[in-house]
Formats: C-alpha cells, sequence, structure tokens
C-alpha cells in the first residue's frame, strides 16, 4: 500500500513535466518558452554544445518513423568574434545533408530555410542563429512534408516555432 502514492505521485510528475513550457540552458544564461503540449523528448543540459529538442505532434505522422521537432540548441563560444564561423560551420553541416536544397523564398535575414530527404521523406527545416553574449543559440525546426499533414497545422507549427525564437532571453 505504501508504494502506491509513490507511483501515484511519478505519475503526476511525469505528466506535469510534460505540461512545462518554460525552459533554460548554460545555467539560465539562455531561457525560452514552448507552446504548450510540445513533449521535451531529449535534453542535454551540460557541457558545450547544450539542446533541447521538442516533439511537435502531427497526426499525419502516426504510425510513420517520421517526426516533427524544434530544438533549441547552444555553443558556448570563447568570443563574440567566434558567432560568424559557428554560424557557417552550422550551416555547412546542413548543406551536407542528403538532398539539400536552399530555399530562395525572400525568408527573413538570419533564417536559413531549406529542404532535406530523411529516407523517403522530403523535410522542411528552418535554423535561425542568435548571438547571447557568448552564447551562440539555434532553433532548429524541421518538419516532414507529408500530403496528410493538415494546412492549418503546418501554419500552427510555423507559428509555434516563431514564438520559441522570440522567446529567447
Amino acid at each position: 500500500m505504501k508504494l502506491l502514492p509513490l507511483i501515484l505521485l511519478a505519475a503526476i510528475g511525469s505528466a506535469h513535466a510534460q505540461d512545462r513550457t518554460n525552459f533554460n540552458l548554460n545555467d539560465g544564461k539562455v531561457a525560452f518558452s514552448v507552446p504548450a503540449g510540445w513533449s521535451a523528448i531529449m535534453e542535454k543540459s551540460d557541457g558545450n554544445p547544450q539542446a533541447i529538442t521538442f516533439q511537435v505532434a502531427d497526426p499525419a505522422t502516426d504510425g510513420t518513423d517520421d517526426m516533427a521537432s524544434v530544438t533549441v540548441k547552444t555553443r558556448k563560444l570563447k568570443s563574440a568574434a567566434d558567432f560568424a564561423e559557428a554560424t557557417q560551420n552550422e550551416m555547412q553541416l546542413s548543406k551536407a545533408q542528403t538532398g539539400y536544397e536552399a530555399v530562395l523564398d525572400g525568408s527573413n535575414t538570419g533564417i536559413h530555410h531549406y529542404y532535406v530527404m530523411r529516407g523517403k521523406t522530403r523535410y522542411e527545416i528552418r535554423d535561425r542563429f542568435t548571438l547571447m553574449g557568448e552564447i551562440a543559440v539555434q532553433v532548429r525546426c524541421q518538419r516532414p512534408l507529408l500530403n496528410a499533414t493538415a494546412k492549418a497545422w503546418g501554419g500552427t507549427f510555423d507559428a509555434g516555432c516563431d514564438s520559441v525564437a522570440n522567446s529567447l532571453k
């Protein structure tokens, strides 16, 4: 009988952890929020780099290996002058992915917008780079381009990604 309250407490704590919307990295030097309902599925909050990845539920991906996600990644730099090089390195890694294709749609500056292939699925990715003191911050929003994905869901995903980037402090 004593075990039941502990199990219930653990379940409540786990459910609460999935309801979190405020996060931080680098000992609180980088703080941001995510929309309710986004599940943190990976978190590395020690060392350099640090990152948290969130799964964003898309009903169209049910029963597939595809997943929409948003990752906030930080890298402590030796100095702010290293930001351009760090950004270029991340962009080079992006360009090396299978099926890389830049999107030349007049997107906002500071956003690297492109497509890649993951298996047989084409993904749309938007990377944003921000310098916060001597910490390079990358917000990567990626989603599979599936015929079954509702157009409204795509708009909600994009708005959520924008809100994460805009919440950085």
